[in-house]
């Protein structure tokens, strides 16, 4: 029988790892109550670190009950995406749109919410031209999916690359705390579709309880 190799690690990692790991299980211990007297930077901040612990204890490259981890998705949010994209009139690519949905959501930042793949990446696991990416992602943006930020690179001409991160009303990576701060400032996904074509809903056409199942 021929062994498989699992995963290597050299004695400094894995005395790191353990010394995450306990750093993080000390920051978790603290009390609720605790925590809730203490301002919201302050809470965000203490659970951005024991996140970033954890994850650095125990990277998403590692055979374990989750390989690679997970997201958290609203159901109900969710399946208003899915619905609006099969709702799509063919020139609005609701194949490529719904495979760039499903992209976003196995790509998040942990608790920022970007997107971790760049146009020239999408644009390969999609299959399509890179210049295509800015009309699908602009689909998912005008649907509250996700938001487009600029980021200024040294030495480029322009308004800078575009960044993509996802509403945390629709799915998250990380921190509830971080979560709820970050859904209070996102708007509801509220779609209607009108001769064909996706338009912003001027009233909500559905009701969503707040927060979020992990699947």
């Amino acid at each position: 029988m021929v062994a498989k190799a699992t995963g290597f690690s050299t004695k400094r990692q894995a005395a790191e790892r353990k010394a995450a790991s306990t750093v993080a299980e000390q920051l978790s211990l603290l009390p609720p109550e605790l925590l809730e007297e203490l301002p919201i930077r302050e809470r965000i901040a203490i659970s951005r670190t024991t996140h970033a612990l954890q994850r650095h204890a125990k990277p998403s490259s590692e055979i374990g009950l989750w390989p690679g981890g997970y997201s958290m998705l609203s159901r109900d949010q969710t399946a208003v995406v899915w619905d609006a994209i099969r709702a799509l009139s063919a020139d609005d690519r609701p194949g490529q749109v719904r495979h760039a949905f499903d992209l976003v959501l196995l790509n998040l930042r942990q608790d920022t919410g970007e997107v971790m793949l760049t146009r020239d990446e999408l644009a390969q696991r999609i299959g399509c031209a890179p210049r295509n990416i800015s009309t699908i992602m602009g689909t998912l943006e005008r649907m509250d999916v996700i938001r487009r930020e600029r980021r200024r690179v040294e030495g480029m001409q322009g308004p800078g690359m575009a960044v993509y991160f996802i509403n945390p009303q629709v799915a998250w990576n990380g921190s509830l705390d971080i979560r709820k701060a970050e859904a209070a400032k996102s708007p509801t996904p509220l779609l209607r579709l009108t001769g064909g074509k996706m338009r912003k809903a001027a009233k909500p056409i559905l009701t969503v309880v707040p927060g979020a199942n992990p699947t």
